[in-house]
């Protein structure tokens, strides 16, 4: 199997994931799934919607079949951000590709979100981006960020080093601590990225979930090991990570190592045993609240499931993606990059050949081959600076067609621009819609006052179908018959009347998410 076809697999079967997950990653039961879209398992991508931005300020976003989420977005500004010798330009993705990324980031979570906006701070650097923030009454420090936000975007960094452990454990390491301090998030990274390394290796037709699992759980101290932590760049950042600890970070790294050895072996036993994939993910932490979004769970997830159903790919992806109640976009989008390397871009069946940027996205893959075999050329950033800017608008003056542009992704022309009352009286979203030249497409949402309308431009309150429809998103998940009667109340009401009936149920939805 040509490498190319590996890569592409790799980056678009990760992104699959990601979108197929997305769906389903807030919902609660196949009870909802069948109120809205009329199936109690995904396999194929639809259209949906969710409330974006907070009761008050908040928008409608509305998700175009194989529309994907924040891991994917972050996967192309790493990408992005990879020189032709394969290393990441750490101050570049640090200090232009994640803060930019908020303007357009979608379904991203609370410490990535907090890390890219304290990243912006003149006087922190890659290496220094500590910080705190709240979550209600809690104060969250990024010391214990030990989420999958870290590994859910390093896959270009193992794809460009292919065969290089050691410089890609140091690029991923280095890329972690930008967003996440906990040893958990930065071996989950790590992890992934050897498993990557690792899966490229192998021909379908000669896998073993045996000796795979063998190859990166043995000896894994010395495979995962950090002998770089003694670079200048790097203890400058372990000094401070150790202030006021109680463990050393070295010493909570070592025990992570050694969790990450158990569940490894953990998934070998599952597997053998044919134990059922709720069971399994249960064991690994991947269905309670406080570590439901673990680097190392998540990763160890897809690690488990691509093992398991690596002769029936597709299953292996769609199986993450419908167990209900975990982190099923990042899981899966892991199980996709993994099932990726393996069979390549080839196995992708047509439902699924429509996710979002399909075409940008194997350019990315092969940028990433061509890195990896020393054959990569310099890209030199263009500017325009004849055209309006969408890095720093705080005004309403855009028009459907017009060309613009956002650093860093370039050119691009605006295709769509909806504007949505909020509830805080006086403000309204501006919403744009932007394809770049790159092939990327993104969605950006500014929170703007009315004395930015535009005179002769009514604000969407959203129609009547709209609202009905967006209020599948917020009716709280009781069995389906009961949400069909809710469904037909909701359908004698006049236009005033759903508004408010979708305010009282904004008000008493309650939402969480688990920090990325």
């Amino acid at each position: 199997m040509k490498a190319e076809t590996k890569y592409k697999g790799c980056i678009k079967l990760a992104a699959i994931g990601d979108a197929l997950g997305w769906i389903t990653e807030f919902e609660k039961n196949t009870n909802s799934l069948k109120s809205k879209y009329n199936t109690d398992f995904i396999s194929s991508f639809h259209t949906w919607e969710k409330s974006v931005g907070g009761r008050f300020n908040g928008y409608t976003d509305r998700l175009e079949k194989g529309s994907y989420s924040d891991d994917t977005q972050l996967l192309l500004a790493v990408a992005r951000s990879i020189k032709e010798d394969g290393s990441v330009d750490k101050n570049y993705f640090s200090k232009i590709e994640l803060p930019s990324w908020l303007l357009y980031s979608r379904g991203a979570g609370r410490t990535v979100k907090n890390a890219a906006r304290k990243i912006e701070r003149k006087s922190v650097k890659w290496n220094s981006n500590f910080f705190t923030y709240k979550v209600g009454k809690d104060t969250v420090n990024y010391k214990d960020s030990g989420a999958n936000g870290a590994a859910m975007r390093i896959l270009p960094i193992a794809l460009a080093n292919f065969g290089d452990i050691e410089k890609t454990n140091e690029e991923i390491f280095a890329n972690s601590i930008v967003t996440h301090g906990h040893p958990r998030a930065i071996i989950g990274a790590m992890l992934y990225g050897y498993a990557i390394d690792t899966i490229l290796k192998f021909r379908p037709e000669n896998f073993s979930y045996v000796a795979f699992l063998t190859e990166i759980g043995k000896d894994i101290h010395s495979k995962l090991s950090i002998p770089f932590i003694s670079k200048p760049e790097f203890q400058s950042w372990v000094i401070e990570w150790n202030k006021g600890s109680i463990k050393s970070f070295r010493e909570q790294f070592d025990s992570i190592l050694i969790e990450a050895q158990n569940f490894l072996r953990d998934t070998y036993r599952f597997i053998s045993n044919k134990l059922d994939d709720k069971t399994a993910l249960e064991h690994f932490g991947c269905y309670k609240n406080e570590t439901k979004g673990s680097g190392i769970s998540t990763v160890i997830a897809g690690i488990y499931l691509m093992c398991k159903y690596f002769n029936e790919p597709i299953k292996a992806i769609v199986q993450a993606v419908n167990l209900i109640g975990t982190d099923t976009d990042s899981i899966a989008a892991f199980t996709g990059g993994l099932i990726g390397g393996l069979h390549g871009h080839s196995i992708i069946p047509e439902r699924l050949k429509t996710v979002q940027d399909s075409h940008y996205l194997e350019e990315v893959a092969i940028r990433l081959l061509e890195v990896s075999e020393s054959r990569a050329k310099a890209k030199k950033a263009t500017y325009f600076p004849e055209l309006n800017s969408l890095n720093n608008f705080d005004s309403d003056t855009f028009k459907v067609g017009e060309e613009i542009f956002f650093n860093p992704l370039g050119k691009g022309k605006i295709q769509g621009i909806e504007r949505q009352k909020t509830l805080t009286k006086g403000k309204y979203n501006l919403i744009i819609d932007v394809s770049f030249d790159i092939g990327q497409n993104c969605r950006f949402a500014k929170f703007l006052s009315d004395s930015n309308l535009p005179q002769g431009i009514d604000l969407i309150t959203n129609d009547i179908p709209d609202d009905r429809k967006s209020l599948n998103t917020i009716i709280p998940d009781y069995d389906y018959d009961t949400n069909k009667r809710i469904e037909k109340f909701i359908g004698s009401l006049d236009e005033r009347q759903v508004r408010e009936f979708k305010q009282i149920l904004l008000q008493i939805k309650k939402t969480t998410r688990d920090d990325d």
